[in-house]
């Protein structure tokens, strides 16, 4: 007996300690050997994470504004159990040291798996947020057999800034994006992931960078299919020489009054990162204020120089078919951003008394004269020549959305379709609950994400019967077949999702059941493809 006794401790001893060495898991990439650790996820399945990699060096000194350089190596065993710092936030929080990222395996990492990977970059206006779990945690999918990848890339200012010249090209932030792509193409078999099975994915100013990546140079064969979530390019007036103008207007909001480009950067390299945090209504020129959106620290396009992620119109490039030929998963949520000029007077007092000067510039037409004409037929359209005004929200509204999102969305589907053979999967969220934020004119922008990732600040209900996790399986098992199959139906489920052409222009609607229709907003669609045709913006040559 006492016997036996002794041999179960030993046992259990045993388990014990197999036990706590798999909380502890080693993987090596390239620059050197990782140890992650074992977690269980809300969906009660085991994952391993390995956080704050570093893929780039930090950007500090000399390299503040430059592009991203490899991250070196390091002797022995790295712990990768804490996140890296986020990128520098509006409010100054955050490092400039930041260039990290993030890999999550399912189960433990297993080399020769090829398990499908997604490569997901963080929305934020280009101005704040960051790949960490605080909005971006991996339980909810990796707990259906795909790799998670989440990043910070460099923000506003440190990340958009540019000279207009070989001094600082720009596009920082998209560079930094790129090489965490890179490193993922190089290194993602050491965690079991399949390289040639990289899906990019980014919601919205995620989804306008990613939709920069398949048009970009430097894509080549980075991922074979891309997620374009609420924004894309196409609504992004991306002119060189303002872009310019924002850099040495910072420095002139900082007291140093300089046309040399050399000068400024060395100036701003000197100064502390929070003096160049500015409010951006010093920076923006009159021409700026005047437009009806402007983002200031945007991406933009490039000097003509090697390395350049955008050294012309990246709409002329949609058009001429130069892009990375890979399937498409994209859409929008049913009242994205749409209400949030009923919060804003001066923009509908701008509609109101100049609406062809405000957003005329805001469409991608080739000629001041094109932008004009177009934008007084907008003005016809949604308002019919009267009074633009708040106590009437429903135009303002739905033209918000489709100068935002929808006609854009629209236009990229179309045109892809229209060249290409390629699938292309288009869809509207529209499940609206009390935890998905919701107005009268339907879900809002980034009310789907809480479905497809854990939020520190959301409560879930994740009952398997409840019509919330089903709504949420339903999506996330759609991602996840695009990401293993680039079909998010491969069988019915219950529907299948046919791709969009522009016959039938088939779009799944996703509520509490998912349900595949035809022509989404057809005729303010309709009327923005024949009135606002595909081309680029004038300031954009």
């Amino acid at each position: 007996m006492e016997h036996r006794a002794t041999s179960l401790v030993a046992v259990l001893l045993l388990q014990l300690l197999v036990l706590s060495k798999a909380q502890q898991v080693e993987v090596t990439v390239q620059q050197g050997t990782l140890r992650g650790v074992v977690e269980q996820s809300a969906y009660n399945t085991s994952y391993t994470a390995f956080r704050g990699i570093p893929y780039a060096q930090p950007p500090v000194g000399e390299l503040r504004f430059a592009d991203p350089q490899p991250a070196d190596g390091w002797e022995g065993v790295r712990d990768a159990s804490e996140y890296g710092s986020d990128c520098v936030q509006p409010d100054g929080s955050g490092s400039e040291d930041c260039l990290y990222l993030n890999v999550y395996v399912p189960g433990v990492p297993e080399e020769g798996a090829k398990l499908p990977v997604l490569f997901w970059v963080h929305g934020g206006g280009f101005y704040y947020n960051s790949g960490s779990d605080t909005e971006h945690g991996p339980d909810f999918l990796i707990s259906y057999g795909v790799i998670l990848v989440t990043i910070n890339y460099r923000l506003a200012q440190l990340g958009f800034l540019t000279t207009g010249d070989d001094v600082v090209p720009g596009n920082a932030g998209l560079k930094d994006q790129h090489l965490a792509l890179v490193w993922a193409k190089e290194n993602i078999a050491s965690f079991g992931g399949d390289p040639d099975q990289i899906t990019l994915w980014g919601q919205s100013a995620g989804g306008m960078s990613v939709s920069l990546h398949l048009v970009s140079p430097l894509s080549t064969d980075l991922f074979s299919g891309i997620i374009i979530q609420s924004g894309n390019f196409i609504g992004l007036p991306a002119s060189l020489e303002l872009a310019r103008q924002n850099a040495f207007n910072l420095g002139a909001a900082l007291g140093l009054e300089t046309d040399d480009s050399q000068q400024l950067v060395d100036f701003l390299r000197s100064v502390d990162v929070t003096d160049l945090l500015v409010d951006s209504s010093l920076v923006m020129t009159d021409e700026q204020k005047e437009m009806f959106s402007y983002g200031v620290w945007w991406p933009h396009i490039e000097p003509d120089l090697e390395g350049a992620m955008m050294p012309e119109s990246p709409i002329q490039r949609l058009i001429d078919g130069k892009f990375l030929q890979v399937p498409i998963f994209t859409g929008v949520t049913s009242g994205e951003m749409g209400y949030s000029i009923l919060y804003n007077p001066n923009q509908v007092d701008a509609l109101n008394t100049r609406f062809v000067e405000a957003v005329g510039p805001n469409l991608h037409l080739p000629t001041v004269e094109q932008q004009q004409e177009a934008a007084a037929k907008l003005k016809e359209f949604y308002f019919s020549d009267g009074d633009i005004s708040l106590d009437n929200p429903d135009p303002l509204v739905d033209f918000n959305n489709d100068m935002g999102m929808f006609a854009t969305t629209d236009a990229l589907v179309r045109k892809v379709t229209e060249i290409t053979d390629l699938p292309v999967f288009y869809y509207e969220w529209d499940y609206q609950i009390e935890n998905a934020t919701v107005t009268p004119w339907g879900a809002l922008h980034s009310s789907d994400l809480p479905f497809l990732f854990v939020r520190k600040d959301t409560v879930y209900n994740l009952d398997p019967d409840s019509d919330e996790d089903k709504a949420r399986r339903n999506l996330i098992r759609l991602y996840t077949n695009f990401a293993k199959y680039r079909n998010p139906t491969p069988e019915a489920d219950p529907v299948v999702w046919e791709p969009y052409n522009n016959a039938t222009r088939s779009y799944m609607l996703m509520q509490a059941t998912f349900t595949l229709l035809q022509g989404k907003d057809a005729e303010r669609m309709d009327f923005w493809n024949e009135n606002v045709p595909l081309l680029p913006y004038a300031n954009d040559f």
